[in-house]
């Protein structure tokens, strides 16, 4: 795991080390191994609570990219990020926060990108990593401070802002990639090839190189990574297919809940209902299609279970009330 005391301990080079890309005056670029600490500027000492009075982190003109790279890798991880992410508007470069394997995209990703006020999911690698859009970001998210955190699971990656669940991608082996879904209330993806062991990535990339561009809120202290498990451990309220409307409340006709993550996961849902239902559990193929793989009867006042291991991404319930009433319990339980 990246731990706070050996940045306290030994500086930021004990976690991370550090290259720039540059253009070269012949044409061309190269890659320079640099000292982190001529970019990552950090002090101890606070203005208020862990709100430290350096937290600096800036790409000089002349680069076209600065690369955090950590030391340690990861399998199975959990990154998360608390901090003020910078507003550079929609010429400024790319920042990337999350984990990579060190080969740019070749043997895999699954990280945030920030652009233009534009927030992604990438996962996967090269020739075709997967790219969602999340929805969520906060409007403040350059004033205030929201937290930001990866889950890199065997066989499914998972992005949350703020504690809520904002991209689901499974991550396989597939013939091409997959963005099944962009939006509220969490995008769904599934990936061309899963990443490696990766270590955890702090990049700005791209845009103008003739000036300064600053990160003014990154410490050691707001990242946190730690071992992650091989199967993620998700509890889950379902929402309408697309939407930000729970499935529980009034319902009137047919309607099918939002998609949760499946591949490699035994998936349990739980529904209550005030009227009769035919129930319908769907899952999802390799090109974004819904096929039926169980049915049953949920009686009016009577909860009903379905529990199932499969191998295809995602799954779904449809249901079909006999007539009007309420939806008063639908879960959702991956394991």
């Amino acid at each position: 795991m990246i731990r706070f005391g050996r940045a306290l301990e030994r500086g930021v080079g004990d976690l991370f080390y550090c290259w720039v890309r540059e253009p070269l005056a012949g044409g061309g670029e190269r890659f320079r191994l640099e000292d982190p600490s001529r970019f990552w500027e950090v002090s101890w000492e606070e203005r208020e609570y862990t709100v430290f009075r350096g937290a600096r982190y800036a790409r000089p003109p002349g680069l076209v990219t600065l690369s955090l790279r950590s030391r340690d890798v990861f399998r199975h991880g959990v990154f998360q990020l608390s901090a003020r992410l910078p507003d550079w508007g929609p010429q400024g470069p790319m920042l990337w926060f999350g984990f990579e394997v060190e080969d740019l995209f070749g043997g895999g990703v699954a990280h945030f990108m920030l652009q233009g006020g534009v927030l992604r999911a990438f996962a996967g690698a090269w020739p075709q990593p997967t790219s969602l859009r999340l929805h969520g970001l906060p409007e403040d998210y350059a004033r205030a401070r929201h937290t930001y955190t990866v889950r890199v699971h065997e066989s499914v990656g998972l992005w949350f802002i703020d504690g809520r669940l904002r991209a689901a991608v499974a991550l396989t082996d597939s013939e091409r990639a997959l963005a099944l879904h962009e939006g509220p209330p969490y995008s769904l993806g599934v990936t061309m090839l899963r990443p490696a062991a990766m270590g955890v990535l702090i990049d700005i990339d791209g845009g103008p190189v003739d000036r300064e561009w600053v990160w003014d809120d990154l410490h050691p202290w707001q990242i946190r990574v730690l071992e992650g498990s091989p199967r993620p451990s998700l509890s889950l309220k379902l929402y309408r297919y697309g939407s930000e409307e729970p499935l529980e409340g009034r319902v009137e006709g047919p309607l099918a809940s939002h998609p949760v993550p499946a591949a490699g996961s035994r998936v349990t849902f739980r529904v209550l209902a005030s009227v009769d239902c035919w129930v319908r559990v769907e899952a999802c193929t390799l090109d974004g299609r819904w096929f039926e793989v169980d049915e049953g009867r949920a009686s009016a006042g009577r909860p009903f279970r379905w529990s199932g291991e499969l191998g295809e991404p995602f799954v779904r319930l449809a249901l079909e009330p006999r007539g009007g009433g309420e939806v008063r319990l639908a879960e959702a339980f991956v394991r």
